[in-house]
C-alpha cells in the first residue's frame, strides 16, 4: 500500500523517563476518513516501518507505548480524502505587480522550502487568510480575479504534497493602483452557485511600497515593541533566521537563549538590532512567519484602518 506525507516529520528523543502515548499532528480532515486510513512512517537506523496507529483525533494520531525516532504521520493513498491547507502570495519584484500563489498543505518542509526560494530572489510574503473549509486533495482549483488587465498561468492550482518543486500560478497585472480580488473556485463545483472555496482582497498597501516608519520617524518594530515582547513566542525559529542572515552574532545569539522568558529574549533581540536596516529585516522575518501572520496582520490593520479579512 502506497501513502503520502499527512503531518510534519518530526525528530523525537527522551532523556528521561517513559511515554505511555505519543499525539502527533496531521492536517487531514478527519470527518471524510477512518483510523485505518492513517499510519505512522518510523525512520530507523535499521530500516523505515510503518506502524499502525491507537486512534485518531481532528488534529493527531495516537501512538501507545512507542519507542521515538524520527517519524511523521502518513495517510494511504487511494481514498478521496480532504485536507485543510494554505495559500501562499508572494510579491515579486519584477517590473509589473507579478504575484505567484501557491496553494499547499501545511508541511512546514514545503513552505519553509516556497519561502527560501522565494525570499532568495527578493520576493515578499502578502499575508491573508487561509481556505477555512478542508479541500479535495488532488482536486484542481481555478484561480482568477477581477482585474480584466490581469494574465494568470497557469490558471489551475492542483493541490498536492509535492516537495521537490512546490508547484503555483503567476498572476501578471500591468499599471496594478488599486485594491483587487482573488478567488479560488473548485473545479468539480464550477458550474454551481457555491463554486468559491477561498476569496481574499489584496490592497494596494499590500503591493506597492511602504516604507516600514512613520513621519515621526519610528519603525514598525519600535511602534510595536510590547505587542512583540509580550505575543512573539516562537523565538528559536526568530533567531535561527537572525544569525543565518548574519544579523546577530554567535554571543548575542547565546546570550538571548540564556533568557529564561520569550519575553525578556524578545527585550534581547530588539536591543540588538538597532540599525533600521536590521529592523526592516526582523520586520520581514516576522512577517514571513506562518505562526506569527495572525499577530503581524492585526498590527498592521491597527495602523491603516483596514479589514484585512477575505
Amino acid at each position: 500500500m502506497d501513502y503520502m506525507p499527512a503531518g510534519p516529520l518530526l525528530d523525537i528523543k527522551v532523556t528521561a523517563g517513559n511515554f505511555e502515548e505519543l499525539h502527533l499532528p496531521h492536517w487531514i480532515d478527519h470527518n471524510t476518513t477512518t483510523s485505518d486510513m492513517f499510519a505512522v512512517l518510523h525512520v530507523d537506523t535499521c530500516g523505515d516501518i510503518v506502524e499502525q496507529v491507537s486512534d485518531v483525533t481532528s488534529s493527531h494520531v495516537k501512538l501507545r507505548q512507542t519507542t521515538f525516532s524520527p517519524r511523521g504521520v502518513m495517510m494511504k493513498l487511494g481514498f478521496p480524502v480532504k485536507v485543510y491547507c494554505d495559500v501562499l502570495i508572494y510579491k515579486t519584484k519584477k517590473e509589473f505587480l507579478t504575484l505567484h500563489v501557491y496553494l499547499v498543505p501545511p508541511d512546514q518542509y514545503i513552505q519553509q522550502k516556497v519561502e527560501r526560494k522565494e525570499t532568495s530572489y527578493g520576493s515578499i510574503i502578502i499575508l491573508k487568510p487561509s481556505p477555512e473549509k478542508s479541500l479535495q486533495m488532488l482536486d484542481n482549483f481555478f484561480l482568477t480575479t477581477d482585474t480584466d488587465t490581469a494574465t494568470i498561468h497557469p490558471e489551475t492550482l492542483k493541490l498536492t504534497c509535492e516537495r521537490r518543486n512546490p508547484i503555483f500560478s503567476e498572476v501578471c497585472i500591468r499599471n496594478a493602483d488599486s485594491d483587487f480580488d482573488l478567488k479560488l473556485e473548485s473545479e468539480q463545483r464550477r458550474n454551481s452557485k457555491e463554486d468559491t472555496v477561498w476569496a481574499c482582497t489584496v490592497r494596494r498597501g499590500d503591493y506597492k511600497t511602504q516604507s516600514t516608519d512613520h513621519e515621526d520617524g519610528q519603525h514598525f518594530v519600535d511602534r510595536h515593541r510590547t505587542a512583540l515582547i509580550n505575543r512573539v513566542s516562537d523565538i528559536g525559529a526568530v533567531l535561527d533566521k537572525l544569525i543565518e542572515r548574519g544579523l546577530i552574532s554567535n554571543e548575542n545569539y547565546d546570550a538571548v537563549r540564556a533568557k529564561e522568558t520569550t519575553q525578556d529574549q524578545m527585550r534581547d533581540i530588539l536591543k540588538f538590532l538597532t540599525t533600521a536596516k536590521a529592523k526592516d529585516a526582523l520586520y520581514k522575518i516576522l512577517k514571513g512567519m506562518r505562526s506569527l501572520r495572525a499577530l503581524i496582520l492585526e498590527l498592521e490593520e491597527s495602523e491603516s484602518g483596514c479589514s484585512f479579512g477575505q
